[in-house]
């Protein structure tokens, strides 16, 4: 029994089927072009001894038309060559020349109309100039002929671009300080604060490089400045903090005040060209701090740098008063600041404080200096009268009133303070609980002692509150002068 069985499935195996399948099977099969019938198993699913293929049976298998073969190929070659086409015709494009893009024409530099004032005998023999920042040429369109010095980069672009790239930077800032100069000059201004950022990271500790490749440059800006009698002067930053605890920032207030020295030396300023700096952070004990911008100016500055050194008042830490004596005593000059006296005034008036120091330019034959700004209009906290104003709309009473001012400021200043800490919030807070206060006075109030002991309860939790938001405001600037050393 299981030998038969074997035979017959091997006899499966070995023989062709034989192919008769009805008319049904066969328009099936017609459609299957690509596909052949396996000799294995008819599609009836009966067996023969005889192997037969498909080809062989001629009732079995039906030779089907090649036209849609050929039609489909046609389609193809036809598609293919119109991609072809379209391709060339995209090439030939690209490959015609552009249109030259046409060149915006420059607007006109602008007119600036000042008004005649009345002429007055004044004994005043000073100068008035701006620090840094031409606003007339820095504003110049198209944004390429913009003239500034102040071209600066991220670290990261001096790691991806080399330091090759930082120097070009620097270069472009002296060529474009050469045609402020002579701008200063066509306008009668012969008084300008240079930039700190010309050389972008001369004075870092890992990235600091020396001016030398830049010194024919330098060497044109002094003998321009001179040739008219200019006076440059140069303030470094916020961060160069004398009087730090911490050595590693004494040092790099060394490298940033070497690095101004530098330039100015390169440049061939005389000692008009002073280097000024704040007194810096307190950092919790001011006569401390006091002591170490002593030492440090005394025992760590270069010679050359000390000869430029200057100190000038600050509006948080640092007043005229608390810096006066150190400098009569080290005979280093005061830059006396008005907005910032302003700001945080000393018990000295200003006129005796400049008569001091004025004495101090004249022992080391300094021509003196002062600084004159004013708060920008509606500033009310500490913070918003640190920002300055475009224009000072007064002067000091050492200075003639018809002067007058080269542009009106914008009509809507800003009060932002670039960075520092608002009190806007807490402004706003204070001004929801006056009127919930006038509004509560207007309802609750009335001739009865309760009534009359709940108003001032909450008038004395306003003011309390008005008192506490006062002293964190203290605490903020105390503690952003501590963060800036």
């Amino acid at each position: 029994m299981s030998t038969s069985r074997r035979s017959s499935r091997l006899a499966l195996v070995t023989s062709a089927p034989t192919v008769d399948c009805g008319a049904t099977n066969l328009k099936r099969k017609r459609a299957k072009v690509e596909t052949h019938i396996s000799p294995l198993q008819s599609p009836c699913g009966s067996s023969s001894e005889k192997s037969v293929t498909p080809m062989e049976n001629d009732e079995a298998y039906i030779q089907p038309s090649k036209a849609p073969n050929r039609k489909r190929r046609q389609r193809k070659v036809a598609k293919s060559s119109k991609e072809e086409q379209d391709l060339n015709e995209t090439k030939s494009e690209d490959e015609a020349p552009q249109r030259p893009r046409k060149k915006k024409q420059p607007k006109p530099d602008p007119v600036y109309i000042i008004p005649d004032v009345e002429s007055k005998t004044t004994t005043f023999k000073g100068r008035l100039g701006y620090a840094c920042l031409n606003t007339v040429l820095r504003s110049k369109k198209p944004a390429s002929d913009s003239v500034f010095c102040s071209r600066t980069c991220r670290l990261d672009s001096l790691n991806k671009k080399g330091m090759d790239w930082v120097k070009d930077l620097g270069m472009k800032n002296v060529e474009d300080l050469l045609t402020m100069i002579q701008w200063n000059e066509d306008n009668h201004i012969r008084f300008m604060r240079v930039s700190s950022e010309i050389f972008p990271f001369a004075s870092h500790g890992k990235h600091g490089y020396s001016l030398d490749y830049c010194a024919p440059l330098l060497a044109q800006v002094g003998i321009l400045a001179n040739k008219y009698g200019h006076r440059l002067t140069t303030h470094p930053g916020q961060y160069t903090q004398l009087g730090s605890p911490k050595p590693e920032v004494i040092e790099s207030a060394v490298r940033e005040l070497s690095y101004h020295c530098e330039m100015l030396d390169r440049m061939g300023v005389g000692v008009d060209g002073v280097m000024i700096v704040h007194g810096g952070g307190m950092y919790d004990d001011k006569a401390a701090t006091l002591e170490r911008i002593k030492k440090t100016i005394t025992e760590v500055l270069p010679l050359s740098v000390r000869s430029r050194l200057v100190l000038e008042n600050d509006e948080l830490c640092y007043n005229a008063e608390d810096l006066l004596p150190l400098c009569e005593e080290l005979d280093v000059p005061l830059v006396f600041d008005y907005h910032h006296d302003a700001l945080n005034p000393s018990s000295i008036p200003p006129s005796v404080i400049i008569q001091r120091t004025n004495a101090i330019f004249a022992r080391r034959g300094i021509r003196p200096k002062q600084h004159l700004s004013e708060p920008r209009p509606g500033a009310l906290t500490l913070m918003e009268k640190r920002a300055h104003a475009d224009r000072c709309e007064t002067l000091p009473n050492d200075l003639p009133d018809d002067m007058a001012s080269l542009r009106s400021p914008a009509e809507n200043q800003s009060k932002e303070t670039k960075g520092r800490k608002s009190t806007k919030r807490i402004r706003a807070k204070a001004e929801a609980e006056r009127v919930s206060l006038d509004s509560d006075e207007s309802i609750e109030g009335d001739s009865t002692t309760q009534g009359a002991a709940t108003i001032t309860k909450r008038i004395q939790r306003v003011k309390a509150e008005k008192e506490r938001t006062r002293t964190e405001k203290e605490k903020s600037s105390e503690s952003e002068a501590r963060a800036q050393g």
